[in-house]
């Protein structure tokens, strides 16, 4: 081979080599132009007024946050199945979370042993006719009826 047709084909295969590379790209989508490039965009003030996007708005339902957490609907449902009452008769508590003591997420029952360990969980009051009804969960997990439910762990705010 010729000095010129080695020069030639590795030339060609340079070209070949970059234009396959430059094809395995991701295109410039989403980038941002440089300053300069690009359309400039004016903006303008209107007189409309907009809405705080800061602001809350009450919601109709009455419950101050909204719809109520899927926990504690399922124990609110729960609960109203054990007792074969209208769940519009339960007012649920504030959803708290606790530490619980020890394994037994705040409900021991006789003759078991429990983990020794802290245990992060939440505890929802549920009452209803004025007797309340005790729902204790571990982590984000669901909650469960507790018939002689314990006290939690106490908090670091409390033995502050």
């Amino acid at each position: 081979m010729t000095t010129w047709a080695r020069r030639t084909s590795g030339v060609v295969a340079a070209a070949l080599l970059m234009l396959g590379l430059a094809a395995c790209q991701e295109p410039d989508q989403g980038r941002s132009p440089e300053p300069g490039e690009g359309d400039a965009t004016t903006l303008t003030p209107t007189d409309e007024a907009t809405e705080d996007p800061t602001s809350e708005t009450s919601e109709p339902d009455g419950s101050p946050s909204g719809d109520m957490d899927e926990r504690v609907e399922a124990a609110v449902t729960d609960l109203a199945q054990q007792l074969d009452v209208d769940p519009a008769a339960i007012t649920p508590g504030e959803l708290e979370e606790v530490t619980w003591s020890d394994g037994s997420i705040g409900c021991p029952e006789p003759d078991q042993m429990y983990t020794q360990a802290l245990v992060p969980g939440a505890r929802l009051i549920l009452t209803v006719d004025g007797t309340e009804y005790a729902y204790h969960g571990e982590g984000d997990g669901p909650l469960f009826y507790c018939q002689n439910p314990v006290e939690p762990a106490p908090s670091d705010e409390a033995t502050a």
